[in-house]
């Protein structure tokens, strides 16, 4: 917490020392482009909003804690100390959680409010700890743990609602360095919503360029998959062919042995229309091939056209 005082030092000497120059009337000369990343992304929230949502829902909180287990307190004394700590400890955990979200959320709009607040937020939690640590002390009597257990409990939503009142407050009036600054902000905000837009816009752009190439690139592989089934086709015709071949070849030269002059002629005529045939599926074969790398070839040179497009615009 002592960062939050430091940062509203911090704040006031970098607009009045490093800063812009400030105009006559002391006043300082501020915009969306002087000031940091970080305040800029502080400003489109809106704190008043948020803190005022918060403290409703502790508040909430707090009544259900009120309604379950302190107005019904003598009931609930009658409970076992571990029943009581396994209903009441995510509550509290809970409330204490919104108790930390709301004194950050007012020490950042007014960091002044950090003594009467950082006191106040100590005393809830130490009364909720004692609270928590009596319900799960092991006792001879676990009544008198429970009973002295809820009496905590009742004076710490005693003391949340001491410490929303506060944060309530100081909610209200913020620091006015900061609510000027917040102000500029939110007269600027028209300048950078102008330039989100442009930025949709591009980025738009470009992800309707990215899926055209995905579109291509998926066509491309398409193409090459298909040039690739149908040149493993090819090789397995070839190969049947070759052995096919063989085959023919084996049987020629029985044939030359017992057949006629006439019938072995006719039999190297067939073996050259076979062997034709395999330097035709041969020649296929390589225009295949030269198809698939000149297609490859097209595919790469499209990429780096689109590659210099993008670079250029």
């Amino acid at each position: 917490m002592p960062k939050i005082r430091i940062f509203g030092k911090e704040l006031l000497s970098t607009y009045q020392n490093r800063g812009p120059k400030p105009l006559k009337g002391g006043r300082i000369s501020v915009n969306a482009y002087t000031l940091p990343s970080w305040l800029l992304w502080w400003a489109h929230l809106d704190l008043s909003a948020s803190i005022s949502s918060s403290i409703a829902k502790c508040r909430e909180q707090v009544r259900n804690l009120l309604t379950e287990f302190i107005v019904p307190s003598r009931t609930l004394e009658k409970m076992g100390a571990k029943e009581l700590l396994e209903k009441t400890a995510p509550r509290v955990g809970e409330v204490v959680s919104h108790l930390k979200e709301i004194e950050s959320s007012v020490l950042l709009i007014k960091p002044e409010a950090a003594p009467t607040l950082l006191k106040s937020s100590a005393s809830v939690e130490r009364r909720f700890n004692s609270y928590l640590e009596l319900l799960r002390q092991d006792s001879i009597d676990p009544a008198e743990n429970t009973r002295l257990g809820l009496e905590q409990l009742r004076q710490a939503v005693a003391d949340v609602s001491e410490f929303l009142s506060y944060a309530e407050d100081a909610a209200r009036s913020p620091n006015e360095t900061i609510s000027y600054i917040l102000d500029i902000v939110e007269k600027s905000k028209v300048d950078l919503s102008a330039n989100i837009r442009e930025l949709e816009v591009e980025l738009q752009r470009i992800r309707q360029e990215s899926e055209y190439l995905k579109r291509r690139l998926e066509e491309t592989e398409y193409v090459v998959s298909t040039l690739r089934s149908e040149k493993a086709s090819l090789e397995n015709n070839l190969n049947q062919l070759s052995a096919q071949l063989q085959a023919v070849e084996e049987e020629a030269k029985k044939w030359k042995q017992e057949a006629l002059s006439n019938s072995i002629k006719n039999v190297e005529e067939l073996f050259a229309q076979l062997r034709s045939q395999v330097e035709s599926l041969r020649s296929e074969n390589e225009r295949l091939r030269l198809m698939v790398r000149l297609e490859r070839a097209r595919y790469f040179t499209i990429n780096q056209q689109k590659l210099k497009e993008q670079t250029g615009s």
